[in-house]
């Protein structure tokens, strides 16, 4: 945990620019924005027709400069902010120069992802490109029945996309062999280690022969990530488009500080007074996003709650009704913040501070994507502060707070002290709203 005030250099306020490696790696490979067109970048023409179909038009920044070094077979190791298309950087060019093999062989490229979700959404873009390319994909996962994976993977599949759990035990039961594969892809490898998946993905690499190409894909890569895959990667190239930490700025953040007490009041009136369509709700807990979803029901939204412990047809089930607007809201726990590819989200509100700063990155980062602006309101209750500081630490900014006006706060709250700045003031989009923004080195009550 980061200590002391306020008054500390901030990381982040002097970082590098979008478009080259990190100074965190020594051994990094330093590349400048090429503003290639993706014609320029080497892909098959049936790739090409892919990418034309799925109607990108110009690579991201992560595509731009990952998609020539898979195309060369280096490994890799790219970071880049949520939703600025990793997948595509690796599906691409692996699919532009991967082989085809016979009915009932093995894989040839095997894709790890920690979520179902995250699962689910690499399967959808791989098979949008193997209509053109021809490749096979399938993908295995917890909460699903064995039998048709089995049967699947016996009739044979050129990209296998697995969570770790479910391919151990596909592994440990002799149903999949990936001594063909020559293409492994470790995807949100930052979540992997939080998650203690680790230990399994070292015994899936295992399995894989040592001459594979690996590429390795997150949203942050952290110290920890580069000392755990070390041995499994030979001289990758790094490529990291935003310092760790970075939100988009297409984001628009608040602070709403709040009793405990009172968050489902506020939230509620947030929701009331400013706006319930395409809302994203985060809480810390599997419990917590349930009874925060019951209140809401009980208030009249159109909301469900998504975790772990709801099955993978209710995950899914509340995922197509919230795309189709069938309902409003969805309360979940970080289990869909990272990777999924949900279009036009509002409001992402953070009920609880997560504990984890980087997750707060992700959890905001649900909106604001491809170029559309978003807004995220984060209610901080008296026990959170430490929490916040470290988000803000990371983030090296202050986020500017936001006071509903005509809300009956309680004067137990806690929020900051007086000293007060203009320089960060940013432009409200909420009207008739109370805004301040400031140098904060301290709380009150």
């Amino acid at each position: 945990m980061a200590q002391g005030g306020w008054n500390r250099p901030r990381p982040g306020l002097q970082g590098h620019s979008s478009g080259t490696a990190s100074t965190a790696f020594p051994h990094s490979c330093i590349l400048d924005p090429m503003d290639k067109t993706f014609e320029e970048l080497g892909l098959s023409s049936n790739v090409l027709e892919a990418v034309q179909d799925l109607g990108y038009t110009e690579p991201t920044p992560v595509q731009e400069q990952t998609i020539p070094l898979v195309l060369e077979g280096r490994d890799v190791i790219a970071a880049a902010q949520t939703g600025t298309g990793k997948t595509a950087a690796f599906l691409l060019p692996i699919m532009s120069n991967l082989g085809h093999i016979k009915k009932g062989q093995n894989p040839i490229c095997l894709v790890i992802t920690p979520t179902r979700e995250l699962a689910q959404q690499i399967d959808e873009t791989a098979h949008a490109i193997g209509t053109y390319t021809g490749h096979r994909t399938f993908t295995v996962m917890g909460g699903t029945k064995y039998e048709p994976q089995v049967k699947a993977i016996r009739n044979g599949v050129e990209i296998l996309v697995a969570t770790p759990g479910r391919l151990i035990d596909l592994l440990q039961q002799k149903a999949v062999n990936l001594k063909h594969v020559r293409t492994l892809v470790i995807d949100e490898a930052d979540r992997m280690l939080d998650m203690g998946f680790w230990p399994s993905v070292r015994k899936i690499v295992a399995q894989v022969p040592p001459t594979r190409q690996t590429l390795m894909f997150s949203a942050t890569i952290s110290r920890d990530v580069t000392m755990s895959v070390g041995s499994l990667l030979h001289d990758p190239a790094y490529v990291e488009i935003a310092p760790k930490g970075t939100a988009a700025e297409t984001i628009t953040q608040y602070l709403m500080p709040v009793e405990r007490s009172q968050k489902t009041s506020l939230l509620i009136a947030m929701l009331e007074k400013k706006g319930a369509e395409r809302v994203l709700v985060f809480t810390g807990t599997k419990q917590g996003a349930d009874t925060c979803a019951r209140q809401l029901e009980k208030a009249g939204f159109r909301v469900r709650a998504i975790h772990s412990d709801r099955s993978q047809a209710q995950r899914e089930r509340a995922l197509e009704q919230f795309k189709k607007g069938k309902i409003d809201i969805l309360v979940a726990t970080d289990v869909i913040a990272r990777g999924i590819d949900i279009s036009d989200v509002s409001y992402v509100y953070n009920y609880d501070v997560p504990t984890n700063p980087e997750d707060y990155v992700h959890r905001i980062g649900r909106t604001g994507r491809a170029g559309e602006t978003g807004l995220a309101v984060t209610l901080m209750g008296p026990d959170e502060i430490s929490a916040l500081r470290e988000i803000e630490y990371l983030m090296g900014e202050l986020v500017p707070l936001y006071d509903l006006e005509g809300f009956p706060y309680r004067d137990g709250r806690i929020v900051p002290n007086a000293k007060r700045s203009t320089k960060r003031t940013r432009h409200n989009v909420f009207s008739g709203s109370k805004m301040r923004s400031q140098s904060r080195r301290g709380y009150r009550r």
